[in-house]
């Protein structure tokens, strides 16, 4: 066991964990600024571990794996993020090999940022897995991968991960909120020992989340909250959208503004102001705090960490001062605002007086017409056991061997699906569980469990602004139907082996991920609505 799961594990100490993040290029100041951050925090008790970015914002940068050897090397523990938007499936395992070789155990497993550059053009983006498929891929290696060999199958020799994931709950729009604890429920299910939020400045989303972790999903999984010292300069840019998933309110930018006019540059406020933050984490029941700023020296997490004990006592307050949202913003639970801090459940076993009742809200009405055509086409032939899908399976069975037929129904197929949903052509077709929205089509990392955590303030898509994100849409036609606890299936990654062979076929002649369900953990729920299984899962 790390360092880092050693000190979330014994659940007496606040833990502390730095970010950092490692630049373009194999040696320079970017590299000895890292080194010597971690030379100079490493007798110091409250940081338990340093986080290693991997290809931030989209950018090449030195590996995350290399430099998280040297600090391990220094005596200090590493949390290695673990992006899928530059890894095949393949390189994954691979990847997750040399890691182990290496003595790095910490793990946080990310979709990852959209690439922006690369060399003589934009690279291209991977997203083979998402989070929630590469969470299970690590788990299951843990548990000794099983591999077919020509004597039949045999197990990989176990690996020892603490495995990760990441939250967002500085979402301001129903559909993106709910869907990233719906996301997250199932990162849990995957195998997720520990979450790390996003950065935002709303101590009652904070607040929330563990509500809905503790009480909700009931869940004792240790959370660490972000902490990011703001600067005037990451303010702008994040105010203006161009950070994926962060957002600064226009009052607190103003107000980081003005103090950056003080002698100092306002870096004894926006220090003070993360002390605050850690402050009130601590009160409300996180297990630690997770460090983040542009050249955040050792001196400055001393201080911070320091600071925050001093105002300890006050965090109640604080927290009324740290609720930077918009005038509009969505909360899971009503009435939230009047939920005292401290009652917050920690145990799975917590009272449910002290939960607050999950917020209705009124439905949106589908006006799609094609919705609801291939609503009712899906009941008549691609439901089992009716008549309609009996007579398809036996269509499909019938012309193995007839190309001629099987081209013509294929081309039909993608004709359709290209004119209504924007097909591109998987054949391992998921728009039955996301209500004839195609991830493939409408999301630009591929997102089929759910969304990422870079969507924009009004819901609109991290790479393309002038889009709704995806699931947006999803979640409402889930909404329209009562089917919300539906969205939280997991199905297998895309088979590749399937690309442009007919989707209908692969799903009449149990080829796809309908006939191979990808069960994972499910989780005892405390709420009105029991999650049921998807077809996906149904065994």
């Amino acid at each position: 066991m790390t360092r880092f799961a050693e000190a979330l594990a014994a659940k007496k100490d606040f833990v502390i964990t730095c970010e950092l993040i490692p630049g373009r290029g194999h040696a320079g100041k970017s590299l000895e600024s890292i080194l010597s951050f971690v030379e100079a925090v490493k007798g110091f008790p409250a940081i338990q571990a340093v986080s290693l970015t991997d290809n931030a914002g989209g950018n090449p940068a030195l590996s995350a794996d290399v430099v998280g050897a040297e600090v391990l090397a220094m005596g200090m523990d590493t949390i290695v993020h673990f992006s899928c938007k530059d890894m095949s499936r393949n390189f994954i395992e691979s990847r997750a090999f040399a890691l182990q070789r290496q003595g790095i155990g910490n793990l946080l497993v990310l979709s990852g940022d959209y690439p922006v550059g690369g060399f003589l053009g934009l690279s291209k983006p991977v997203f083979d897995l998402d989070s929630v498929n590469a969470l299970h891929y690590l788990t299951s290696m843990n548990a000794g991968l099983p591999v077919a060999t020509m004597r039949g199958e045999s197990r990989l020799a176990k690996s020892d991960f603490f495995l990760g994931a990441a939250v967002s709950p500085f979402k301001w729009r129903e559909a993106s909120l709910v869907m990233q604890y719906v996301k997250l429920e199932k990162k849990i299910r995957a195998g997720a020992r520990f979450v790390i939020t996003q950065l935002g400045w709303d101590a009652r989303k904070h607040l929330e989340l563990l509500q809905y972790l503790r009480g909700i999903l009931r869940s004792d999984i240790p959370a660490l909250g972000s902490v990011y010292v703001l600067t005037s300069g990451a303010a702008e840019l994040m105010g203006r959208g161009e950070i994926p998933g962060c957002w600064v309110a226009p009052e607190m930018a103003a107000l980081v503004r003005e103090e950056s006019k003080a002698e100092d540059k306002g870096k004894r406020a926006r220090l003070e102001r993360a002390a605050r933050q850690v402050a009130v984490l601590r009160g409300i029941g996180y297990s630690g705090a997770h460090l983040e700023g542009l050249a955040l020296k050792a001196d400055d997490v001393r201080f911070i960490v320091e600071r925050s004990l001093e105002l300890a006592s006050g965090w109640e307050e604080h927290f009324r001062e740290l609720c930077y949202a918009p005038s509009d913003s969505f909360y899971y639970f009503e009435k939230g605002e009047e939920i005292r801090p401290m009652v917050v459940p920690v145990t799975p076993a917590a009272p449910s007086a002290a939960i607050p009742v999950a917020r209705r809200t009124r439905r949106v009405r589908i006006g799609s017409p094609m919705f609801w055509i291939l609503r009712a086409l899906h009941a008549m032939f691609f439901v089992p056991d009716t008549s309609g899908y009996r007579i398809m399976v036996a269509f499909a069975r019938g012309t193995q061997g007839k190309p001629g037929l099987a081209r013509g129904l294929t081309a039909t197929e993608h004709l359709v699906k290209r004119t209504f949903l924007g097909c591109r052509s998987c054949d391992d077709c998921a728009v039955t569980e996301t209500y004839f929205v195609c991830p493939e089509a409408r999301c630009p990392k591929g997102m089929r469990l759910g969304p990422c955590g870079g969507s924009r303030v009004d819901e609109r898509c991290e790479v393309f602004p002038d889009r709704f994100c995806a699931w947006r849409d999803i979640y409402r036609r889930a909404k329209s139907r009562k089917e919300v606890e539906m969205l939280g299936y997991v199905i297998p990654p895309r088979d590749w082996s399937l690309y442009e062979t007919g989707s209908w076929y692969n799903y009449f002649l149990g080829r796809d991920h309908a006939s191979h369900p990808m069960v994972l953990l499910q989780p005892e729920r405390k709420s009105e609505h029991e999650p049921r299984k998807s077809e996906s899962e149904k065994s």
